[in-house]
């Protein structure tokens, strides 16, 4: 059985992001999609001690562009109000020294596209999750074919010969199936339900970006995702 998985590239996204590439053979990054501000291709949630705090990376006019060809607005000194965020609120993390290096040299590099920040960082995640799931390109798989929505994800399950597709939750709700059953790939959808774990700063809040999860708990965060 050959079981694939898609999503677009996010900035260092919440922990189900990574438990779906692990629970499949391959994985595609949604790559060549036009960027939207609904979504947390640029941004992500931590911890403080007043609550949830959203990490935004700037970038500039972005009107009918892919993911791939978003570019960061480097005009605005994000890095470094980033890189004060994370010592401000986890410094004081068990394992937060363990990555600190990683999270200066990332702040340290001019960043010119969104895609590029975003694959350097989630490759690193990977490597420290253990996770070895081989990865693709929807840019690379469907060169420049034109088909969208649903219809784009079943083409790049055909060409991966996919046996099953691993949806996201909300895929039930936007998912069109035909596409799929003409191709005779079942559809699974992802029931990620993220436990509880040790924060920083009182009540627990859940799906925050993957790096609450890494600097609370260290290597238990493979257990974890």
């Amino acid at each position: 059985m050959n079981k694939v998985s898609i999503h677009q590239p996010m900035y260092f996204p919440y922990p189900g992001i990574f438990n779906k590439i692990k629970n499949v053979d391959v994985f595609v990054f949604l790559d060549d999609v036009q960027y939207s501000n609904q979504y947390y291709y640029n941004r992500n949630r931590i911890k403080t001690s007043t609550g949830e705090h959203m990490l935004t990376v700037p970038i500039k006019k972005h009107f009918g562009q892919n993911l791939n060809e978003v570019l960061i607005e480097n005009n605005i000194l994000w890095q470094k109000k980033h890189m004060k965020a994370f010592i401000a609120n986890y410094n004081k993390s068990e394992y937060f020294k363990d990555y600190k290096d990683f999270f200066d040299h990332v702040y340290a590099t001019k960043w010119e596209r969104l895609h590029d920040l975003n694959m350097y960082t989630m490759t690193y995640i990977l490597e420290q999750l253990g996770i070895k799931t081989p990865f693709y390109f929807s840019s690379d798989i469907l060169k420049g074919k034109s088909v969208s929505g649903t219809e784009r994800l079943a083409e790049i399950c055909k060409k991966l010969k996919a046996d099953v597709y691993l949806s996201g939750t909300s895929g039930r709700e936007y998912l069109d199936l035909k596409y799929f059953h003409e191709n005779n790939i079942k559809v699974e959808y992802q029931n990620y339900e993220q436990i509880e774990y040790k924060q920083l700063y009182g009540n627990f809040i859940p799906n925050l970006s993957i790096v609450d999860l890494l600097f609370n708990l260290g290597e238990e965060t493979k257990d974890y995702v």
